[in-house]
């Protein structure tokens, strides 16, 4: 018989209008069989489209070669195409029983964020994926709450209505997003984020782990996220899941888990992948509670016991809530506040800070019941502000003493780019036409889902595919011809002249103003292809491009990273001036 396993959505409800209903999740989630396999392919070859239609596969995500199969019979077809595959195991939700109702948030004052609020950190400009069970967005303490429109990965659509009886995801998001200052209902700890609900769990409480394992991808490829909320776990380490959130991390953005709720040593995962902030429960009295994992997975532990919030029965709904999983968010809205303060801000950097901010409560020293400590969000923003988060050279070490490195600095601090690699910024390699929209997409500041893909080199589902359908809906960029975009091709200097000039126009930034003459001074004017003149002289004319050596503009050359960084700085800078 195949081993059992079981992601848990790791909380405890009672709603004040029902009675308690959640002895059922005791134990289910170990009593099914997976359902099919999650199956990686190697790297793609022409004849596995064909290979693939044959076989039946259904995409997990299809950038990573990860697809779900019904059947072992599937997976034979494939052949020697197979990487690995493993069961797509049942994901079910799972609680503890609870019949006491707090009058009063008590995580405010026992973390401190009011201090965070005072000085204006509230995850302004953050994006947080929710990957949970959606979210009733309807709820009257969600007037004002910042929310992305989110997916629904089971069924594709972007239907994030959250249909769990007791509201699982909408009580996460509650804690990090409930209005603040409206006086009702409670007071969510990072109200200026945007949350980005991504939907795994529908009505039966049970789920594909595969689903898990898309939605981090489309948190960051999609959506753009700068925080992953987790609160959910397996007690198996899966390659597919430690992949998805090493991938994740390697992007830059910090992901948050629950530790689990069944209050043994056993490691649920992705909190005990070291990339992973893992967060267990405390009490009103600072006390670990009973039900919090004691193993090396606890990272810090936060508020986790009699925690008011959002419920989803009516838009009027309060409950009561235990369980990990509503630590977690309480850790999820300090990283937000570092991503506020320090959009280059790793998950290194968040785990330091939060590591030398807690507040000590078990023996001396890291231990497996409360980890480095209690949450302290007075101390984490103390500490923040005086931690060097803005040299980087020490985020990427290729770029100290590059002479691009105050402008790529620049970008990364604003989110227009990220590294290649953790730790790799790689500025003299050249950038992609998909990269430079991307860029422009973000620059943009506006939500680029929903727009159709024209281009039939542009996959469905790859990280560009919704800035280049972007792109080509606000006529910013256009193809090469016969339908396609190419964009694996380098974008060259002359190409990123007309992207940009196009993106100007379009947001009112440019007057019209400029030297059509300033090209002359150039001795390789006459390579500037006609349709890019116009646009290179007013790229020239406004000094976003200077020329090379010995006085040329090398037009039809490839654009470097450090190239793009320094133009796309110079261009920010000059608009808003």
């Amino acid at each position: 018989m195949k081993k059992k396993i079981g992601i848990i959505l790791l909380a405890a409800l009672l709603l004040s209008v029902f009675q308690p209903c959640l002895a059922f999740e005791s134990d289910t989630y170990t009593n099914g069989e997976p359902t099919g396999y999650v199956v990686k392919l190697k790297q793609p070859q022409e004849d596995s489209v064909i290979l693939l239609e044959e076989s039946g596969l259904q995409e997990v995500y299809g950038d990573e070669g990860l697809y779900h199969a019904d059947d072992y019979s599937d997976i034979k077809k494939l052949g020697s195409m197979v990487e690995y595959y493993e069961p797509d195991y049942k994901v079910t939700l799972f609680g503890l029983p609870n019949d006491t109702y707090a009058s009063k948030q008590w995580s405010i004052k026992s973390t401190g964020i009011s201090y965070a609020w005072d000085k204006g950190y509230n995850g302004d400009n953050v994006k947080i994926a929710v990957i949970d069970s959606g979210v009733y967005s309807m709820h009257e303490d969600f007037e004002g709450t910042k929310f992305d429109r989110g997916v629904n990965v089971i069924d594709g659509s972007h239907d994030v209505t959250d249909e769990i009886d007791h509201g699982h995801g909408t009580f996460v998001c509650g804690v990090l997003g409930a209005a603040r200052d409206n006086n009702l209902g409670v007071a969510g700890f990072c109200t200026g984020a945007t949350l980005i609900p991504i939907k795994c769990f529908g009505k039966d409480k049970v789920t594909n782990a595969s689903y898990i394992v898309s939605a981090i991808y489309k948190a960051v490829d999609v959506y753009d996220c700068d925080v992953i909320n987790l609160s959910l776990g397996t007690t198996h380490d899966m390659d597919s899941m430690r992949e998805a959130v090493r991938y994740a991390s390697d992007k830059g953005v910090i992901i948050v888990s629950a530790v689990g709720n069944e209050g043994t040593t056993q490691l649920n995962y992705p909190a005990a992948y070291d990339c992973v902030i893992g967060v267990g429960s405390i009490d009103k009295n600072g006390v670990v509670a009973p039900f919090s994992q004691k193993n090396n997975s606890v990272f810090i532990v936060a508020p986790g016991v009699s925690l008011v919030g959002l419920g989803k029965a009516t838009n009027k709904t309060y409950i009561l809530g235990d369980g990990t999983s509503y630590s977690t968010p309480h850790v999820t809205a300090a990283a937000a506040i570092l991503k506020q303060y320090a959009p280059s801000a790793t998950c290194k950097d968040f785990a330091a800070l939060l590591q030398e901010s807690a507040v000590e409560a078990g023996p001396a020293g890291y231990d497996t019941s409360y980890g480095y400590g209690v949450l302290n969000i007075e101390k984490f923003v103390s500490l923040m502000e005086e931690y060097n988060l803005d040299n980087i050279g020490t985020v990427f070490p290729d770029v100290k003493g590059h002479w691009a490195e105050q402008s790529i600095g620049f970008c990364v601090n604003r989110k227009l780019f990220t590294g290649v690699a953790s730790g790799r910024f790689a500025p003299e390699t050249t950038m992609n036409r998909a990269m430079f929209v991307t860029v422009l997409s973000r620059m943009s500041g506006e939500n680029i889902s929903g727009f159709p893909n024209s281009f039939s080199d542009v996959p469905n589902n790859a990280w560009y595919t919704q800035p280049c359908a972007w792109g080509s809906a606000a006529g910013i960029v256009s193809g090469v011809g016969n339908g396609e975009f190419n964009p694996e091709g380098s974008v060259t200097r002359e190409q990123m002249a007309v992207f940009l000039y196009r993106f100007a126009e379009l947001y009112g930034l440019d007057d019209g103003s400029y030297d059509k003459a300033v090209l002359y001074s150039y001795k390789d004017r006459t390579e500037v292809s006609p349709w890019a003149k116009d646009a290179m002289a007013w790229a020239v004319d406004g000094g976003l491009i200077t020329g090379r050596s010995g006085n040329t503009l090398s037009p039809r050359e490839s654009a470097k990273r450090c190239e793009v960084a320094t133009i796309i700085s110079r261009f920010v800078n000059n608009s808003a001036a």
